[in-house]
């Protein structure tokens, strides 16, 4: 019995010392951070090189929108905002000339070259005259339809969130066709992870579509096939980053692209080719988690950008040479 006490008295005395030196040969310091080698920090990716910025001069002003959705630029650079059950039209430098009151908020809109403004309302587009009386209207095919962007050249073109699509309309709402296809290899296959479906009409009048998932631009023919294509998935400040960008673009008159992207904010020109020029915008000039950046261009390709979350308009112009 004695024997018995004695071996778990020095059982207990071993596994005691074991536990301390253990202590000490395992210790950490709370003081001292201990970094994950698997970590993933992308703090350095939104900073952006002060020579990479195009020379522009900047202004921006409140829309008082509490939800605001989409912006659109006349020939007379009058900027068109809706959100809050209106289309509000202010002035270049800021200034409320009048709104549009509508039956729900448009998610989408384009003016064409006779001012005539369109605006998506729920599957619905809307043409309005100057004064704001309804000139048009028609049912997109598609009842559940989500339209986040309009384009207007000779025809009308609706990109549908919903579907994937394009449907192309000829300027009195009768239908012509759809762009886009289901087989995923193709490269209008659109690929939405997330509801931002942009489209815009280029300087050749043909159509452009940004293919997201893809972080793809993709030019149409008038026949609705496709005609070339540009874009590169990478963290690189000349790329598109994130799961699908670019969310929004427009073209200049020049042919240059302006291209915002969600997730890791960024705003971005490239030449007619798809070729990298400059930064327009970084993270520091939005509020914290802006996304849905939507781009107009006005007369001498000014840019607007419309910060929809904090209902500001920003405006960037070319520095006088």
């Amino acid at each position: 019995m004695k024997n018995n006490i004695l071996t778990i008295i020095l059982i207990i005395a071993i596994t005691i010392i074991i536990a301390t030196i253990g202590s000490f040969i395992l210790k950490i310091d709370h003081g001292t951070v201990v970094k994950n080698p698997f970590e993933l920090n992308i703090d350095s990716i939104g900073n952006i090189d002060k020579a990479k910025f195009c020379k522009l001069d900047t202004s921006n002003f409140k829309t008082q929108l509490q939800n605001s959705t989409a912006i659109a630029i006349d020939k007379n650079e009058n900027i068109y905002v809706s959100g809050d059950n209106e289309i509000a039209i202010f002035t270049n430098n800021g200034q409320k000339k009048t709104a549009i009151k509508t039956e729900g908020t448009a998610t989408a809109l384009a003016i064409d070259k006779n001012n005539i403004l369109y605006a998506a309302i729920a599957n619905q587009i809307v043409a309005y005259l100057a004064e704001g009386s309804i000139r048009n209207r028609w049912s997109v095919d598609s009842p559940k339809a989500i339209i986040t962007s309009l384009a207007v050249g000779n025809s009308i073109f609706v990109a549908d969130a919903n579907e994937a699509i394009v449907f192309e309309y000829d300027l009195k709402g009768t239908f012509i066709r759809t762009i886009g296809s289901k087989n995923k290899d193709d490269i209008d296959c659109f690929v939405l992870p997330s509801k931002y479906f942009d489209i815009a009409i280029g300087s050749d009048s043909s159509l452009w579509v940004a293919n997201p998932g893809k972080h793809l631009l993709v030019n149409f023919k008038k026949d609705g096939t496709i005609k070339s294509s540009w874009g590169k998935s990478s963290a690189n400040l000349k790329d598109f980053c994130g799961c699908c960008n670019p969310s929004h673009f427009a073209i200049g008159s020049d042919g240059s692209f302006i291209t915002s992207e969600k997730g890791l904010v960024r705003v971005k020109r490239y030449n007619s080719s798809g070729t990298f020029e400059c930064a327009i915008a970084g993270p520091q000039h939005f509020d914290a988690g802006a996304t849905g950046l939507d781009i107009a261009f006005g007369s001498n390709n000014n840019i607007f950008i419309l910060e929809p979350k904090a209902g500001v308009i920003h405006i960037f112009k070319e520095i006088s040479k």
